[in-house]
C-alpha cells in the first residue's frame, strides 16, 4: 500500500513495510541535458575551491589533492569550504563561484 503526504521539500512517497509506515527516500530523476562549465585553459595562477563534503578521510585526501595542484600544476590559491553533513545541498555555491576559477567537490568513503 503506498500515499503520498507533502511537505516543504514536495512530495514524498510513504508506504507500509510489515504494518510499518516508512518514507522511502528517493526522488525523480533528472534526466535533462546541462552543460558543463568549460575547462580552464591551464591551472597554473588558478583559483581553485575544494568542498569537503564530510566523508570520513575526506580532509586528507582533498589536502593531498590541494598540494599537488599546487606543487605540480602551479595553483595559485587553494581555499577550503566544508559542509555541515554529506547529506544537505553546500550553502557555499554562490561565494565559491566569486572567489574561485575551478572546484573540487571531494568525496571520502
Amino acid at each position: 500500500m503506498s500515499e503520498n503526504s507533502q511537505d516543504a521539500g514536495g512530495t514524498l512517497r510513504q508506504e507500509r513495510i510489515g504494518g510499518i509506515s516508512v518514507y522511502v527516500p528517493t526522488g525523480e530523476a533528472d534526466t535533462r541535458t546541462k552543460r558543463l562549465a568549460p575547462r580552464l585553459a591551464t591551472l597554473a595562477g588558478a583559483r581553485i575551491g575544494i568542498l569537503d563534503n564530510c566523508k570520513e578521510f575526506a580532509d586528507v585526501v582533498l589536502r593531498g589533492v590541494a598540494e599537488a595542484l599546487q606543487r605540480e600544476h602551479g595553483v595559485a590559491e587553494v581555499k577550503f569550504w566544508q559542509k555541515s553533513y554529506l547529506g544537505v545541498p553546500s550553502p557555499y555555491a554562490e561565494e565559491m563561484a566569486a572567489h574561485c576559477d575551478a572546484v573540487v567537490n571531494g568525496v571520502g568513503h
